[in-house]
């Protein structure tokens, strides 16, 4: 039962100050330096460029904002520090992090299974399919961020998780082998694909013959969803079960638990561009 199975998982896991400064006038009664100072800095300003204005979104036929995915992931791509990351994808606010433990329930991993999150960030999902799949599974980290891979690999070393590798993907490729996992879980990461139709054909490659893909993403609702989400979400869920299905999948499965994002499972079949 997936309370009890949720309650395992969680069970088994166990500012600057501003400092103003002020001339002074000599003593012979001339201006101090701040006097002089002035005017320079004036004439500096007066000649400086002004500040490019900020370029209005653009927006689609169907009056959504168009997305840039090339800009919202670069940041990843030039992440030097990891902390913040993890500040931000690890937090009680973010509907992810608070119910993970029934997310991971809800994959229905078995021992033995392989499977591969597409997207892994922080890892903030290796421990929990870690301890379904068992020794005989394997957990396979994707990202295309080195900065996140190594925070995995040495979350992975603290929490002894010998069956969690990681791989470094592109936009074009997960980089997954052929046939090679039984499960691709992808969890707010799907409206980060630049080239969607060529990452789930690496994808569709990757499973083996009816293997599953769970997808977790965004809810996008014109006047529900907030002014964060419509400008950072590339698709809605019918565009994306859509794009999904075009590519050899069949949905056979939706999950309500969750009331930012939609929930869907996926069974890979034969056809796949």
């Amino acid at each position: 039962m997936r309370v009890g199975r949720a309650q395992w998982l969680a069970a088994s896991l166990v500012a600057a100050a501003l400092v103003g400064c002020r001339s002074v006038g000599a003593a012979d009664g001339t201006a101090g330096p701040a006097a002089a100072v002035a005017p320079r800095a004036q004439a500096q300003a007066a000649a400086a460029p002004a500040t490019a204005p900020v370029a209005a979104p653009k927006f689609g036929p169907d009056g959504l904002p168009i997305v840039d995915v090339a800009a919202i992931n670069q940041p990843f791509l030039e992440a030097k520090e990891v902390a913040k990351f993890v500040a931000r994808f690890e937090r009680e606010s973010r509907e992810i992090f608070t119910d993970r433990v029934a997310i991971a329930d809800a994959v229905r991993l078995r021992p033995g299974d392989r499977v591969a999150d597409v997207g892994a960030g922080t890892g903030l999902f290796a421990p929990y399919f870690s301890l379904a799949v068992g020794a005989h599974g394997k957990v396979i980290a994707v990202d295309i961020a080195p900065l996140f891979l190594e925070h995995v690999r040495q979350r992975t070393l603290l929490d002894s998780l010998p069956n969690v590798t990681t791989l470094l993907c592109d936009q074009a490729t997960t980089n997954l082998p052929s046939g090679s996992v039984d499960v691709v879980f992808i969890c707010d990461t799907y409206h980060h694909f630049e080239q969607p139709a060529a990452t789930l054909a690496s994808i569709h490659a990757a499973l083996v013959p009816g293997g599953r893909l769970v997808v977790i993403d965004f809810h996008k609702i014109k006047g529900q969803s907030s002014d964060f989400v419509m400008g950072h979400v590339r698709a809605d869920e019918a565009t994306a079960v859509a794009e999904i299905t075009a590519a050899g999948f069949a949905p056979v499965r939706r999950e309500g638990f969750l009331k930012e994002n939609w929930f869907r499972e996926f069974v890979r079949t034969e056809s796949g561009r």
